[in-house]
């Protein structure tokens, strides 16, 4: 038995090391895509909407938010972006927590991201402070063909954004992508977490899911996003049907690419300097079916936290090195680590 169990361990360090490299890897061999996900704290423009609650992220709110302070947060963000695989950079990267179009467009304009020539696709979403998620890709590897922003029904007078759904060719396969950043826990009178925002989210999106299985069930579908809760949550496997089992034979299934770095204590969001895995990509079972065109590749999940985007000293070294603490302005990039992963097309 203690054989055993030594053994498995070795299985799981071995795994750790293949699986949850924090750099994309790279290959000279075949061309690999990286898909990532960034929620990037937010990100407003230092200018009032007056159709949201954005009043803090002005000159005169509390956050004393200055277009010196917006053109910061524009470097540091592009910044990370750039870096996410490799000097290629990321094929796809789904964003949240974006004020509006305008804020994208400023971003994928600065000198770190130019190069890249990154198309957008962004819808507003009735989300009460006006925070959005969107869509970035390079067009020479994604060519969007339909987008949409599916709403959710939170019940009540609750409004928070949308799905959003971009249908497209990637390297010349169609596949759907979903970027989806859910609310966190409400709490009830009692004072117990409620969470009845995540299970409509939820809910939401696997009648997408579902819709588009039964009419394909080969579907290649890659959900990016800020889940507010972690992969183990019943809410991420029972109502959302994401688990970390990678068989093929469960083709309903979502396969939780972060599910395995989870077990290893890896996370993307740091709470009191406790890394909690939020973000999270999901694929389904037709990106592992090891058939001929585009592929998961196993071992790709990453959570990409170079040293310049992190703490380096004190009690919260080695988390993320974020814009705000509360309302005291920090300058730096964001409370979240970008996950990613990795995409081939096999022969």
């Amino acid at each position: 038995m203690h054989h055993g169990i030594k053994t498995l361990t070795l299985f799981f360090t071995f795994i750790l090391l293949v699986g949850c490299s924090r750099s994309p890897i790279s290959s000279q061999r075949e061309r690999l895509y990286t898909v990532a996900f960034y929620n990037t704290e937010e990100f407003f423009d230092a200018e009032n909407d007056p159709q949201t609650a954005d009043e803090a992220y002005t000159p005169t709110g509390v956050k004393e938010w200055t277009q010196e302070h917006y053109s910061t947060k524009l470097e540091n963000i592009a910044s990370v972006i750039a870096g996410i695989g490799g000097k290629a950079g990321p094929a796809i990267v789904g964003l949240a927590e974006v004020e509006n179009k305008q804020v994208v467009e400023e971003l994928v304009n600065t000198p770190p991201l130019k190069k890249f020539d990154f198309g957008i696709v962004h819808h507003d979403m009735p989300d009460d402070q006006g925070m959005d998620v969107a869509l970035i890709y390079q067009p020479k590897h994604f060519k969007p063909t339909y987008t949409e922003s599916i709403p959710i029904n939170f019940g009540g007078n609750y409004n928070s954004r949308g799905i959003l759904q971009v249908k497209g060719e990637l390297r010349g396969e169609l596949v759907t992508i979903y970027v989806t950043h859910w609310p966190p826990r409400s709490r009830t009178r009692a004072g117990k977490q409620d969470d009845s925002r995540l299970r409509s989210a939820a809910k939401t999106l696997r009648q997408q899911i579902d819709q588009q299985q039964a009419a394909d069930e080969n579907a290649k579908i890659i959900v990016l996003g800020d889940f507010n809760t972690e992969p183990d949550a019943a809410v991420m496997k029972q109502v959302l049907q994401a688990t970390g089992r990678p068989d093929p034979s469960y083709n309903e299934e979502l396969f939780n690419t972060h599910y395995l770095p989870f077990v290893n204590g890896l996370g993307s969001y740091a709470s009191q300097g406790n890394f909690q895995m939020l973000d999270q990509i999901l694929v389904s079972k037709a990106l592992l079916n090891d058939e001929a065109g585009l592929q998961y590749v196993r071992g790709s999940a990453g959570i990409y936290d170079p040293d310049f985007i992190k703490h380096l000293f004190g009690k919260y070294r080695g988390t993320p090195n974020r814009t705000f603490s509360g309302n005291l302005y920090l300058g730096g990039y964001s409370d979240h680590f970008p996950v990613y992963i990795q995409l081939r097309r096999k022969r």
